[in-house]
């Protein structure tokens, strides 16, 4: 969104006679956020704002360092496979939620129970409903059955499953509340208010026991308010209302850059902006079913002049060659890359399918990427593509999605959440969004990985199904996003010490 000058000259002004920009002396970090509840539990509100809170809020039995590529004990202090569909865990003795109670297998059980409930609405329910079945073998071991052999289970417990407070929840009338009403965690922080209102405040647990070599807290306390206007928080920012704001478009970046009193950080992120095409006419434009349409489609959209004028943080972004990054994704494997930009192939293309003049394209684009997505229905415009443009939240694109509706659509996928090719290739070719490709080899591909726990062998069959979504235009991939961050020059970010690229609460510090 874009500042004006006067805006600049108004912000500035109140910035000089602001009496501090940081709130450093009381150890209390403000950051701005687009949700209200910027704490939950990741099942019912897995948004973004959310997620970078309430990761370090709760935990789970496992988790997986990605720099070093291992998995690592947090509330489990050991695990096995005793079977190719079972996994045994050896729960820790001395961990306490942020409310006293102490953690057991009651817990393990209650909350895998619940997430795996078909009664039970989620957004994403795919990620909890391949288990069968969860059992306590004692006070603190557990068995979790998987429905079939999945090779990625144990990265599923890694990264989608935190644990709840079995008391806490079986005194909610609705569960669903539990991290509305009683955000209750093991994690580094624990939650002192969350108000729709006042904004959501976390606190370092001075009892956090899980695994401290790899969880920080930096910070004392962060208070989370409720912003969604860009505007404001641009305003507030600089007048020393708020200490930091995330995801920082290009424009806003350049102006807040000339301020002494602030900094803008850009951290490589492992999230990948796409454009995809029905490529089976579901939603009736028979058009995009031509690969050599599709085809130039990609060939049309000039990745290097996206990611220079209006990437976010464009300076640390991968232009990308298929749906991962080999060197953070595990199991990325692939020969075909996708196509580099080349106008003229693109329009004789074009005229070979029979489409001289184009042709009309509805395109659904992530709200947040809005920008970017105009920039590539700009780019198409070249070759006569008419694309009208649909913001949507990941909501109205999951409706649109089942509905068979979607044409065209960027989204953002954040596969820094579950960095295992699985992620990705199991949502987009295995699940609701294969209805736009119908490609037997995806679904073949991905079934024989998923039997598969060696991940070098596993590899072999993901190159098939990357390297076929490449062949036939399926998806292009365009770009990584960054996590872009202004922020008083008081604050800096520090290294994930398991993420290559996310950013949480604690990873925030004070200079």
């Amino acid at each position: 969104m874009k500042i004006t000058k006067l805006a600049l000259l108004a912000s500035a002004a109140a910035l000089l006679s602001s009496p501090a920009l940081a709130q450093k002396s009381k150890d209390t970090l403000r950051i701005a956020v687009n949700n209200p509840f910027a704490v939950l539990s990741g099942y019912h509100l897995p948004v973004d704002d959310a997620g970078a809170i309430y990761r370090d809020v709760y935990e789970g039995l496992i988790a997986y360092d990605e720099h070093k590529k291992k998995y690592i004990p947090m509330l489990a202090k050991a695990w096995r496979r005793v079977a190719p569909d079972t996994l045994e865990f050896d729960l820790r003795d001395d961990i306490k939620f942020h409310n006293g109670n102490a953690f057991d297998a009651d817990d393990v059980v209650a909350t895998v129970n619940y997430v795996k409930d078909p009664k039970v609405k989620l957004t994403f329910k795919r990620r909890y409903s391949w288990v069968k079945r969860v059992e306590k073998l004692g006070k603190f071991k557990v068995r979790i059955v998987s429905k079939k052999v999945n090779s990625v289970d144990l990265g599923n417990m890694a990264y989608r499953i935190v644990m709840w407070d079995a008391e806490t929840m079986a005194k909610l009338d609705k569960v669903s509340d539990y991290g509305r009403l009683s955000p209750v965690g093991t994690g580094s922080y624990k939650v002192l208010q969350v108000d729709k209102n006042k904004g959501t405040i976390v606190e370092r647990y001075a009892g956090y026991n899980s695994n401290k070599e790899y969880n920080r807290a930096g910070i004392k306390r962060i208070h989370a308010i409720s912003m969604p206007d860009r505007q404001t928080q641009v305003a507030q920012l600089m007048v020393g209302g708020i200490d930091l704001i995330r995801n920082v478009q290009p424009d806003t970046a350049k102006n807040l850059k000339t301020n002494p009193a602030l900094r803008v950080t850009a951290v490589p992120a492992p999230s990948i902006f796409y454009i995809a095409l029905d490529s089976v006419n579901k939603s009736g434009n028979k058009a995009i079913s031509d690969p050599r349409v599709r085809l130039a489609i990609h060939k049309a959209i000039d990745r290097d002049k996206l990611i220079k004028h209006l990437v976010p943080g464009g300076e640390v972004a991968t232009k990308l060659e298929a749906l991962c990054f080999k060197e953070t994704t595990i199991a990325c494997k692939y020969t075909v890359k996708a196509p580099e930009y080349d106008l003229e192939g693109a329009k004789k293309l074009m005229i070979e399918a029979g489409y001289p003049n184009g042709f009309d394209l509805d395109y659904l684009v992530y709200t947040p990427m809005v920008q970017l997505g105009e920039a590539v229905a700009g780019e198409l415009r070249k070759i006569g593509v008419r694309a009208k443009i649909t913001p949507a939240t990941i909501g109205l694109y999951r409706r649109k999605q089942g509905q068979g509706k979607l044409q065209a659509w960027s989204i953002l996928f954040p596969t820094g959440s579950h960095p295992d090719a699985a992620s990705i290739l199991g949502v987009y070719f295995n699940g609701g969004g294969n209805q736009y490709y119908g490609d037997p080899l995806l679904r073949q591909g991905i079934r024989d990985a998923a039997a598969e726990f060696t991940v070098a062998k596993r590899a072999d069959h993901y190159q098939k199904v990357f390297d076929r979504v490449n062949e036939m235009h399926y998806v292009f991939p365009i770009t990584s996003i960054p996590s872009v961050y202004a922020h008083s020059k008081d604050v800096k970010l520090v290294t994930d010490s398991m993420s290559t690229g996310d950013v949480w609460i604690g990873n925030f510090e004070w200079n």
